[in-house]
């Protein structure tokens, strides 16, 4: 069984101590590869640098809760980052709005998500767009309307229920599932899971991040995408198997890697 987990942060200060053996654990769980997703300017540069690893790929960009980074010098670092290793740097984000705690005034937050949107289409219009959502949805799906991007957009941590993933999938997103989906309250995610067309979901671990219920309130790592693959498996009625398949196909297209 082949998993892809397509929001991870191996970047992160978390991973200091063992990084490559929280890697080695994925792959020895059928994790083949993991997309690491930068943040903010240093985590960016940290997963530009993690895509030596076997299996891990970048994404690069600016986080709603770090729009004060947005500069032309952050521009500049983030296009030299796309031009010495576009072939592992494989998507932008993440990026987006976050309503949820406000630390940047949302008027920015919006400048700069649409900003970010055009310097992606810069580096490539078909670079897919990793995007942050909370308590924006509306705002989201307006700028990337507005923007007419023609590149892949993946709504990262999807927790909604079937109308929110309806608004989504009408706007030709993909769907980022991870450990909430596990959680026990999550019932109208999971039938939002079964809902979603299979071939517009991928599978994401956002660790060191929300854990699935089994390891919840421990650091997450993508070794436990396992977790994610099988409620996606029971929210549907089918194996696993036929899980892992279709979401890491769906991986490798967006992605192209």
């Amino acid at each position: 069984m082949e998993l892809f987990d397509t929001h991870c942060h191996l970047n992160h200060p978390d991973y200091d101590d063992d990084r490559e053996e929280v890697a080695a654990r994925a792959r020895s769980a059928g994790v083949s590869a993991m997309l690491t997703i930068g943040y903010d300017m240093p985590s960016s540069r940290r997963a530009a640098a993690l895509t030596a690893m076997d299996g891990v790929y970048a994404a690069i960009g600016v986080h709603p809760e770090s729009a004060k980074e947005w500069t032309p010098e952050s521009q500049s670092e983030l296009r030299g980052f796309w031009d010495a290793s576009q072939n592992r740097v494989a998507a932008y984000g993440e990026i987006g709005l976050d309503y949820h705690w406000d630390t940047q005034p949302r008027d920015h937050q919006q400048q700069v998500f649409a900003e970010q949107i055009a310097f992606a289409a810069s580096l490539d219009p078909r670079l897919p767009l990793i995007i942050h959502c909370r308590d924006a949805q509306d705002d989201v799906l307006r700028i990337l309307r507005e923007s007419a991007t023609p590149a892949p957009v993946v709504m990262h941590c999807f927790t909604g229920d079937t109308d929110t993933a309806r608004a989504c999938l009408d706007a030709g997103c993909w769907l980022g599932i991870g450990g909430v989906a596990t959680y026990k309250k999550s019932d109208a995610l999971r039938v939002a899971i079964a809902y979603a067309p299979l071939d517009r979901l991928l599978l994401e671990t956002d660790c060191p991040y929300l854990a699935p219920q089994r390891w919840r309130g421990k650091r997450n790592e993508p070794s436990y995408l396992t977790a994610v693959a099988a409620i996606v498996a029971d929210a549907r009625g089918i194996s696993p198997e036929d899980v892992a398949q279709a979401t890491t196909h769906n991986a490798r297209f967006v992605f192209r890697v």
